[in-house]
């Protein structure tokens, strides 16, 4: 029998648990379940099961790191939300965080193995490329490059290697397109593999496809720089070059949404795809709908950029839509124009054998012609064509000849062209024409539209601005002032073309936006739409129509205004004739046109027209430093007698008259109007009387009719008052959102989204450490939006831009703290965008005019009114979540019209479709508050079941509590209900807990907390019953606390000629003598650093403490001091947990004095003595140590210069506990938690394991911001 001794004990265990480690490590395996052997499900396999990897934090390093450990090759995508289908047992993996150069995802950062807070609905899965493999780059779309051939990895050799092959490859690993190199990059030799040539044909999707040979002489790797941009693909279309577009980004693909798609977007997305010309745009997943992430929103493309990537565009994963606003694109896959002067002029080329041809003018005829032209909608071929005007290609020709009846140039005969060829120029009579009909010039009218030789009007449903902007672009005029409807130029006469145009104002011709098919309306003449332009005055490159470059028409063309001389006179007639108010900014940087001759102009600021100023034409010089005039105007509305820009009384300018807007038949959708176009956010309030006075101008005398939607006031119906003048003392105001200190951002109303909060002009995001549901209230009372039900973090509502703020301070304490936090400031903070706070509040509640409480007509307070809601779309499902809400248990009745009686004042809500699961009727689908086309004898009630008790939560040991304590989380309710289910929630993120519990109570434990589990915290409760569930109303939150504290370090002197110890206030030493300063403290922190500080100075020196069990130190040497180091010393105590910097407060301060060595026999006689004092000491220390006192005590004393020896009350004060208790508390600690840890295990379904935490020590005295504890 072999004994072990208990000093080596512990070292054998440890040895033995590493073995078994690294035994275990070897065992565990990775595979993928899909379609092939390196694409599918990620699994692991661990304790003799497979299970999966969830998505949270899963990228394309993570995916590459596998793509690697499987052998395969270069990664292509990294999928997530079970792409490949949900794996089941056992979730083994989450918060995979891999740099990408990890041998193997188990090595990869990564919480504890079947640790987890996901579903198989996140399952992540990856795609790798089983063919090739791009190595030693510096990404993975650049270096060496190797193929799978005969199930063996092999390199490719630089013989043969060309720019087909590097086409084929870059295509297939989703890299764009090669780049030329001018010197050859060394990307390493694979030497150990047998080598291959390779030979393209150029429109392989695969270089496995590309015909391969065994190289037996001398190889040199191939190499390959791709340009690394993003790819597109069309999707589901009918051949290649149609259907819904996609872009390849962060390993994923993804979808365009269809905001603001046009023809110039199709353009760039045609090319890029190497698919001719644009013929149209889809809108509205007309491909189908995408899956996976919307990449991009609101792209607006000039149409000559290379990739749509280029284009400008929110910003990828940046977007307000959904799969069913999927873009798509229809390109001309055999033919396209090029290099000519628009769409429907150019060189003609086809595309033949996988690449593109000109056409030659041998046998092209009209009917040729006739047939591309038709081909493209550019109406017939115009017969003046000039040989070679677009230019001639040294790309192979071929020779077309149509005959019969074909419908396509691409049916027609084509062959190769073996003698000389001339490339054929073509010009098409472009797009129907467009003309303005009964307009006061020939910039405004009524719109008409030529089709099938026949002029036909537009209708005016969705008929605005945008719209108007392309007619005036079309048309070769200004800028669109406004857009007019209702036959405002008068009744046209046959057909109807257009109707519903939505354009996004950046199309070249009214046909390019998104409209129903020609001819297909429901209108009649009374609707017909028309637009005024400006005629002789434009602005461009704008902000808005009234911001700009500055040209004016003049003598039948479009001139240039130069800037000499260009001031606020000049600015003042620009913006009253552009009817955009006062000026604002008579300059900009708005680019330049590059014209070399324009003029210079002169006014005197009286003349209602640019033209009527003095003009003379300039002609610039390459010296010249002249640039072109600009201009910025208020716009036609503004808000006066406000605070802020976005709060006031309503003023609209017309004729060059400010006047204020009658406030008798103002409502909210006029508001909205206004807020929107002056940029401000949402109406939050509407005033009709003269809160913000009077004015001095003369009152708007039209009625002013708003639906809600339009961009500017001045497209509003607006019409005199029919049989009364508008009351003076009534004067329309608004109170926008963008006035006030907070907003929600990110969601379809104001009462949910993403927290913003306003510092002057500038919006910013507010991280979600510290946020909290009684945060959340704050701000769901400034914005009267009821109570705060969730207050989610982690960007929930989309990722903001700008700054970001702390939530930490007290400026959400409550709404006067807000506001003066929005006046002086907020504290900025270092999170970023992912960790935006969101609020979700829920207007409050009623039931009134029932037997009871939980019976009656629907009533919900918001903007400080009570208002009922319609009963359309009205059913059990919207009941019961009226009913939990109010606590009344399930809904019995859902009655509708007006069951209840009716009610008066707004009705708030109409359409409300609920699932039934919502916590909040608020938070269902609907319209918006205020939408609806109901009267109040259609006010919806609800019969509940009975008022019903929510679940009370307790935490222990108390709200606050220190990083890794043991926290239990007890939810309790009053039912008669008894043996359901408890499900503990956070306000933030998707944690859940459910615990099915046989009594009324039901315990969470946390057996160690960290950051990540602080926050708000609230109980649910539910019973299952055989035909039902009945739900219980959502608890009230209890916010839990984490923090850090760190006890006040002792600061102590040592001298190694005495071996003393002593903690003095003051000490004189000699000049040169050595000793050391300690600094020690009792933390239950380990791993951190002390800070030893000179007062007055910014030296710090650092050092690494050690230790045992919750005692830590560490020396400070001085060998040979000098004059310069005396002074005030201090210790501090700091540390890193999760990436936080924590320091405790200074000790006390120790004065070092430095002393010339003819005063060193009064120091040297006072350490003598203490040296036979502490042989005394030493004597009696032990002597009391074999009486029990526990071990490890630091023997320390207070020495005064000149006085009697005695222990530092002060700082001993400053001690957690002495010797005896901390020897004590340790090995209780450590027992207590051994059973603690097996509890732990006994329980693993009810408790929460930490993720373990970074306790490396960082710089956080000088270089953090300093946490005192």
């Amino acid at each position: 029998m072999i004994f072990i001794s208990a000093e080596k004990r512990p070292f054998v265990y440890l040895s033995i648990g590493l073995l078994s480690l690294s035994l275990l490590t070897e065992c565990e395996k990775i595979r993928l379940v899909g379609p092939s052997r390196c694409s599918g499900r990620v699994e692991v396999y661990h304790r003799d099961s497979w299970g999966t990897v969830c998505d949270d934090h899963w990228s394309i390093a993570n995916a590459d790191v596998v793509c690697r450990e499987l052998n395969c090759g270069t990664v292509l995508e990294a999928k997530k939300g079970a792409f490949f289908g949900e794996g089941k047992e056992e979730i083994w993996l989450d918060d995979v965080q891999c740099a990408g150069h990890e041998s193997s995802i188990l090595k990869c950062t990564h919480r504890p193995l079947g640790e987890n807070n996901c579903g198989h609905g996140e399952d992540a899965g990856v795609i790798c490329s089983e063919h090739v493999k791009v190595i030693n780059g510096s990404n993975r779309c650049n270096g060496r490059v190797e193929v799978f051939h005969e199930d063996h990895w092999k390199r490719i050799c630089s013989s043969d290697w060309g720019k087909k092959e590097a086409n084929v490859l870059c295509r297939e690993i989703n890299c764009g397109t090669p780049v030329s190199q001018a010197e050859v990059l060394n990307f390493g030799q694979a030497r150990d593999l047998v080598g291959v040539k390779t030979n393209c044909s150029g429109n392989e999707t695969s270089i496995s496809q590309c015909r391969l040979q065994e190289f037996k002489e001398s190889c040199i790797d191939a190499t390959v720089v791709c340009s690394n941009s993003k790819p597109i693909r069309l999707m589901n279309g009918t051949n290649r070059c149609s259907g819904r577009v996609e872009v390849y980004h962060d390993g994923q693909w993804g979808t365009i949404c269809d905001d603001r798609w046009g023809m110039q977007e199709a353009t760039v997305a045609c090319r890029e795809m190497n698919c001719g010309t644009a013929l149209a745009v889809r809108y509205k997943a007309f491909f189908g709908r995408g899956r996976d992430q919307v990449w991009l929103d609101d792209v607006e493309c000039t149409g000559h950029e290379k990739t749509l990537a280029d284009c400008p565009h929110r910003g990828f994963g940046e977007h307000d839509c959904d799969h069913n606003e999927d873009a798509g694109v229809v390109c001309s896959d055999s033919v396209r124009l090029y290099n000519g002067t628009d769409r429907c002029s150019g060189r003609v080329e086809i595309f033949r054998d996988g690449r593109w041809g000109k056409v030659c003018n041998n046998n092209w005829g009209s009917t040729e012609a006739a047939l591309v032209c038709k081909g493209f909608g550019c109406g017939p071929p115009k017969k003046t064509q000039d040989s070679f005007l677009f230019g001639d290609s040294e790309l192979r020709g071929y020779i077309s000849r149509c005959s019969g009846n074909v419908s396509s140039i691409s049916e027609c005969a084509i062959e190769e062209s073996i003698g000389r060829c001339e490339g054929v120029s073509l010009t098409c009579a472009a797009v129907p024409p467009l003309r303005l009909v009964n307009g006061t010039d020939r910039c405004s009218g009524r719109v008409e539209v030529l089709h099938d030789g026949l002029w036909g009007t537009v209708c005016d449903d969705e008929w605005d601005i945008r719209d108007a902007q392309v007619v005036c672009r079309a048309m070769d005029c200004g800028t669109a002032q406004t857009a007019k409807s209702s036959a405002f130029f008068g009744q046209g006469h046959g057909d109807i073309w257009l109707d519903d145009v939505g354009c996004f104002g950046n199309e070249t011709s009214l046909l390019h936006c998104q409209h129903p098919s020609l001819g297909e309306n429901n209108c009649g003449h009374g609707e017909d739409a028309g637009v005024v332009c400006s005629a002789s005055i434009r602005l461009i490159n704008g902000t808005n129509q009234c911001s700009g470059r500055v040209e004016f028409h003049h003598g039948d063309q479009w001139s240039t205004a130069y800037n000499n001389n260009w001031g606020m006179n000049e600015a003042t007639v620009v913006c009253r004739e552009m009817n955009c108010g006062d000026p604002v900014k008579f300059s900009g940087s708005f680019g330049q046109s590059g014209d070399l001759t324009g003029y210079t102009v002169s006014c005197r600021g009286t003349e209602s027209s640019i033209t009527q100023c003095t003009l003379r034409q300039y002609t610039r010089t390459s010296h010249d430093r002249i640039e072109e005039a600009a201009v910025e105007c208020s716009g036609n509305v503004k808000l006066a007698g406000g605070p802020t820009r976005c709060v006031g009384r309503v003023e609209y300018y017309d004729k060059g008259q400010w006047r204020t807007v009658c406030g008798e038949t103002w409502d909210v959708n006029d508001a909205t109007v206004v807020c929107r176009q002056l940029d401000c956010g949402r109406a939050h309030k509407i005033t009709s009387m003269d809160e913000y006075g009077l004015g001095i101008g003369q009152t708007w005398i039209d009625e002013i009719e708003c639906h809600g939607g339009e961009s500017t006031l001045a497209q509003c119906p607006q019409r005199p008052f029919s049989d009364k003048t508008c009351n003076v003392t009534s004067v329309a105001g608004v109170i926008c959102t963008g006035s006030l200190e907070v907003r929600l951002a990110g969601s379809k109303d104001e009462c949910s989204g993403r927290v913003e909060v306003r510092h002057g002009d500038v919006w910013q995001t507010v991280c979600d450490t510290d946020w909290t549901l009684s945060k959340a209230e704050v701000v769901c009372e400034q914005l009267e939006c009821g109570h705060a039900l969730r207050a989610p973090g982690a960007a929930h509502f989309g990722q903001g831009s700008g700054p970001v703020v702390e939530a930490g301070d007290s400026c959400f304490d409550n709404v006067t703290s807000l506001k003066q936090c929005s006046l002086k400031g907020f504290r900025s903070s270092s999170c970023g965008h992912e960790h935006d706070a969101g609020t979700l509040c829920a207007a409050q509640l009623r039931l009134v005019s029932g037997s009871g409480q939980c019976s009656g007509r629907v009533e919900v307070f918001y903007k400080s009114q009570w208002g009922t809601v319609c009963d359309d779309e009205w059913e059990m499902t919207n009941a019961d979540v009226v009913c939990r809400q109010l606590g009344c248990g399930h809904a019995v009745s859902a009655p509708g019209s007006a069951h209840f009686g009716r009610g008066s004042g707004p009705i708030w809500l109409d359409n409300v479709e609920c699932t039934g699961q919502e916590s909040a009727l608020t938070h269902c689908t609907h319209p918006g508050f205020g939408e609806n086309n109901c009267g109040h004898g259609e006010d919806a009630g609800v019969i509940c079941l009975g008022a019903l008790e929510k679940p009370q939560i307790t935490l222990s040991p108390a709200p606050e509590v220190n990083w890794g304590d043991k926290v239990e989380i007890t939810c309790t309710v009053v039912t008669e209900h008894l043996g359901g289910t408890f499900t503990l929630k956070k306000s933030q993120g998707s944690f859940k807990i459910e615990k099915y519990s046989e009594h009324e109570a039901a315990t969470f434990t946390f057996p160690a907390v960290d950051f990540s589990q602080k926050g708000s915290y609230f109980c649910e409760y539910q019973k299952k019953l055989p035909d039902q569930v009945i739900y219980y109303p959502q608890g009230n939150t209890a916010d839990l606390s984490v923090i850090v504290k760190l006890e006040k370090p002792t600061i102590s002197l040592s001298s190694p000629h005495a071996m003393v110890v002593y903690s003095p206030d003051q000490i004189s030493v000699n000049q040169g003598s050595s000793f050391s300063v300690t600094c020690s403290t009792y933390s239950r922190y380990p791993g951190g650093l002390f800070y030893l500080t000179k007062a007055n100075t910014t030296v710090t020196e650092v050092k690494p403490s050690f230790g045992h069990s919750v005692f830590y130190m560490a020396a400070f040497e001085f060998p040979a001091i000098d004059y310069k180091q005396e002074g005030d010393y201090t210790c501090v105590y700091g540390l890193n947990i999760s990436s936080q910097p924590f320091c405790s407060v200074p000790s006390k301060s120790l004065q070092i004095t430095v002393v010339a060595a003819a005063s060193s026999s009064v120091v040297s006689g006072v350490l003598g003595g203490l040296a036979v004092l502490l042989l005394i000491l030493v004597i009696a220390y032990f002597v009391w140590r074999r009486r029990g006192w526990g071990a490890g005590t630091l023997v320390q004393f207070s020495n005064k210069i000149g006085g009697a020896v005695t222990h530092d009350a002060d700082d001993r004060s400053n001690r957690t506990f002495d010797g005896r208790d901390h020897n004590t508390q340790t090995n209780e600690h450590g027992h207590s938690r051994g059973l603690e840890d097996k509890k732990a295990d006994a329980d693993g379904d009810n408790s929460v394991e930490r993720v373990p935490e970074d306790l490396a020590g960082r710089v956080c005295y000088e270089l953090e911001p300093l946490v005192l504890s």
